[in-house]
């Protein structure tokens, strides 16, 4: 099936929750489908071997990408909470798996009438639902609602709640939905490091040829500014905003924006997502988003809080999974994000600009060392630093090959699925010694 037979018959669906770049169906009757989708539903569901959980379907129609999607109380709850998924990319063939049990904030639905079709026996209950929410004024911002602390958020500053499906006024006061009894003082500030060479992020984007000079550059949480300082000096455009450092800068829309290692620092899950959706929004071209990524046991050095972990320096640290990150971002952006380094993802405005990077992906080699001095931002380290690199650069081709197999996967690759595994262990002894070095 072609792209454009694939959105045709899309097009054809009675009824389903249509966004801007997908449709949701509710799966009461599959024979809606057609033959043609149906054909491709259920070639998936064989593959994976999904179950009959997976009451909910979503058509991207800006890709040919399917999802599986998992609320078992849908006809039940209010806003269900989604509980796992299953996307596929049907150029690919490949899946990726999402559990969101152990995920405090997960994505929940709203105005389910609209998954649903008119004949269907839930219909008027559902639409009288979204009726009350409208008047109540609970579905106006439409881009923090989808997540279940944000919208318990929502309703506790309206003064509302649900019983069953029925919207009610609370009352006398109660606590805040996602608060705490004895609330942590976090201190974000110090998460503000002093370095003295561009980011892993900044790096990306120029050994990727996704920033040029003629571009806009916007750092959302920019710190104590050095990617700003190092790019302004390269000769690029560009400014940022931080709350503690640069409070008083405008937020300004711009080609690109960068949310370098933010929402790893934001304990609250609610404000992750409001903080990614800021971002987004000041992008034109491209955003990107990194964070730190798991490595081991940093779980075990720290004081677990929340989902993440208290500091030694009273900081917040969210180690995510790359995966999970991954899902994090096309969960509250609806859209794609692409990987192009670990813990590093790039999302961009328009399809076409993501194919032509996606087809025509290279990798600009520079030499940073000789920036740092051309900047002025320190002297380059000649020790144990520079040998490493020259370990690199002697047998680069298998360590690139070994780090596109991670990136990729997610993880270490297994038995058989990197085919220099030998000639790596022969070079540096173990994998993980290997993803040091490259880290």
């Amino acid at each position: 099936m072609t792209f454009e037979e694939y959105r045709s018959e899309l097009y054809k669906l009675p009824f389903g929750k249509i966004l801007p770049n997908a449709i949701y169906v509710y799966r009461s009757d599959d024979e809606v489908l057609g033959v043609k989708l149906y054909a491709l539903v259920q070639k998936i569901e064989l593959k994976y071997e999904t179950n009959e959980s997976f009451n909910l379907l979503k058509f991207r129609t800006d890709e040919l990408k399917i999802s599986l999607l998992s609320y078992p109380d849908f006809l039940t709850d209010p806003h269900p909470v989604l509980v796992k998924s299953l996307t596929v990319d049907l150029v690919t063939g490949k899946g990726r798996w999402v559990q969101y049990d152990k995920n405090p904030n997960p994505p929940i639905l709203h105005r389910k009438e609209t998954f649903i079709s008119k004949d269907h026996e839930c219909y008027e209950e559902f639409s009288k639902l979204t009726k009350a929410e409208e008047e109540a004024g609970l579905l106006e911002d439409k881009s923090r609602m989808g997540f279940k602390l944000n919208w318990l958020s929502i309703l506790d500053k309206k003064g509302y709640c649900h019983k069953k499906h029925k919207l009610k006024l609370k009352k006398g006061t109660s606590e805040s939905s996602n608060g705490e009894c004895a609330k942590t003082s976090i201190e974000r500030h110090k998460t503000a490091i002093a370095r003295y060479e561009l980011s892993k992020p900044i790096k990306c984007l120029l050994e990727q040829n996704l920033l040029r000079t003629n571009d806009d550059f916007f750092d959302y949480g920019c710190g104590l500014g050095t990617d700003i300082k190092g790019l302004t000096s390269l000769g690029y455009n560009a400014v940022g905003w931080d709350p503690v450092h640069s409070p008083d800068s405008l937020k300004n829309q711009s080609d690109i924006v960068n949310l370098g290692f933010v929402l790893n620092v934001i304990e609250d899950p609610a404000e992750r997502v409001q903080t990614l959706i800021d971002a987004h929004k000041l992008s034109k071209k491209l955003l990107i988003v990194s964070t730190l990524t798991k490595r081991g046991d940093e779980d075990l050095k720290w004081k677990p809080y929340k989902d993440g972990v208290l500091t030694s320096r009273n900081t917040f640290q969210k180690y995510f999974e790359q995966s999970e990150i991954h899902q994090f971002i096309e969960d509250v952006l609806d859209t794609t994000a692409v990987p192009i380094c670990l813990g590093i993802f790039v999302v961009f405005r328009e399809v076409k600009d993501q194919q032509d990077f996606l087809s025509a992906r290279s990798r600009r080699d520079l030499d940073w060392n000789q920036i740092k001095i051309r900047l002025g931002l320190g002297k380059p380290k000649i020790s144990a630093e520079a040998r490493r690199r020259q370990f690199y650069e002697d047998h680069r081709e298998i360590f690139d090959d070994f780090w596109n197999v991670i990136l990729l996967l997610g993880r270490f690759p297994r038995e058989g699925e990197f085919s220099k595994n030998q000639d790596l262990k022969d070079l540096i002894r173990s994998p993980k010694l290997a993803l040091k070095l490259l880290l």
